[in-house]
């Protein structure tokens, strides 16, 4: 469930999702500067705005280091991006766009280099972006997926199998099957916080919970967990904004 709710300082609009799963209030900030509620089932949504106004100061700052983040690369933020940078590999591409008369975008990659041939279209800039997130998808399959079989024979944790997703909420899942899904768009991250997610689902191989057991699995590959696990939690910053379109 979604709508739009305006706050009396007339704080930007927020998103509203009732989730099940959910034990207590979420907040959160979405890559594109938009407040995002979690609420748990049966909670009374009339009291957000109270809970925004005490929460004033974390969201003031959150805000402004996305901005600032958006200052300091404002071509990552674009919707037609002349560089992509993918930090869970340490590399970075150029990207070019020359418009022709086909119906589709083509992607040539040379190198670092990528170079689009869009058609001559309103929504150009669209086309550009999904064509990119399908090159993004290609890059997580090629990179990911080796990475987390690399890590799961490190650390003895076994899965069934892995999948990429387009996914807008998680990171990473892992089902009871032992089926590990991770989101594309980690290869935005640092690789000390995409490592650091590996170790996380892999845990929940032997431990399909958050119990003291399960954390006692994640120190043991990563002691420094509490710290990147805050880290990952504010990580969607990192993300740019072609890659939502």
């Amino acid at each position: 469930m979604s709508f739009a709710q305006t706050l009396p300082d007339s704080r930007p609009d927020y998103d509203l999702r009732v989730s099940g799963r959910c034990k207590r209030v979420i907040i959160k900030i979405t890559p594109l500067g938009k407040i995002e509620v979690v609420i748990p089932t049966g909670f009374d949504p009339a009291r957000i705005p109270e809970i925004l106004q005490q929460r004033q100061h974390w969201l003031d700052t959150h805000l402004g280091k996305l901005q600032a983040r958006w200052a300091k690369a404002p071509d990552e933020h674009d919707l037609r991006p002349e560089l992509i940078h993918l930090r869970a590999l340490g590399r970075r591409w150029q990207v070019g766009y020359r418009s022709w008369s086909g119906r589709q975008v083509r992607l040539k990659e040379k190198g670092q280099h990528l170079q689009l041939h869009y058609p001559q279209a309103v929504e150009a800039d669209t086309l550009n972006s999904r064509r990119l997130q399908k090159w993004v998808n290609e890059q997580a399959r090629q990179h990911l997926l080796p990475w987390l079989a690399q890590t799961a024979d490190e650390l003895a944790l076994p899965y069934q199998r892995a999948c990429i997703r387009a996914q807008k909420t998680r990171w990473g899942s892992c089902s009871s099957n032992r089926v590990i899904n991770l989101n594309r768009n980690l290869l935005f991250l640092p690789p000390q916080l995409v490592r650091y997610l590996f170790v996380h689902e892999l845990s929940h191989t032997r431990h399909m919970n958050h119990s003291r057991q399960f954390w006692q699995q994640v120190a043991r590959a990563e002691p420094d967990y509490r710290r990147l696990d805050a880290e990952l939690g504010q990580a969607a910053s990192y993300l740019p904004r072609w890659i939502h379109v």
